[in-house]
């Protein structure tokens, strides 16, 4: 159907759109960008301050920090020698087991020293006169004698010659030896 209006232009009623002119929509863009940016800006100040807070405070801490991880290895430490002392306890070493063992392997013509018994380990000192010239052949009949003894094989892993030093005292011949023993772990 066609539809004819005879009014004049000016009379006729029309939708009227709404015209805005374009410097309006620059203005109202402009204005949210500001805002954003004022948004924005306003964020990275506080973030700033919360930053510069915490390393303030870290500042103070750090210290702190250091003399915990320092007596942390020292507790690491003493807990690493209590744990030995505790496995050379539980062991139930006698004394006097250890000792008498020690004198029935000792061979004619050689003498200790000294005879050091400690969390590290086992150290005997000692020396051997032979009138025939065999004092090596004693020292390793001394350590075989050592290592077959059945209180020595439990306590100690390894024994084992440290040193010889060969002397001589007016015409004998002296040599002077280390013995150290490895404790089970």
């Amino acid at each position: 159907m066609i539809t004819i209006n005879l009014l004049p232009r000016d009379l006729i009623k029309t939708e009227r759109k709404i015209v805005l002119p374009y410097k309006i929509y620059i203005f109202i863009v402009l204005v949210v960008l500001i805002f954003l940016h004022l948004c924005l800006f306003s964020l990275a100040v506080v973030k700033k301050v919360q930053i510069l807070s915490l390393r303030g405070s870290w500042g103070k801490v750090e210290p702190q920090s250091k003399d915990s991880v320092s007596v942390k290895a020292e507790i690491k430490d003493l807990e690493a020698k209590a744990n030995t002392m505790k496995a050379i306890l539980s062991r139930k070493a006698n004394m006097t087991e250890l000792l008498s063992s020690l004198g029935l392997a000792v061979p004619k013509g050689l003498w200790l020293e000294r005879f050091t018994y400690s969390g590290d380990g086992l150290m005997i000192q000692g020396s051997v006169v032979s009138l025939t010239q065999n004092e090596m052949s004693t020292i390793g009949k001394f350590l075989q004698d050592l290592k077959s003894n059945k209180t020595f094989a439990a306590l100690f892993a390894k024994v084992e010659l440290n040193s010889v030093q060969r002397r001589i005292i007016k015409t004998y011949d002296v040599v002077d030896f280390i013995v150290v023993g490895e404790i089970k772990k």
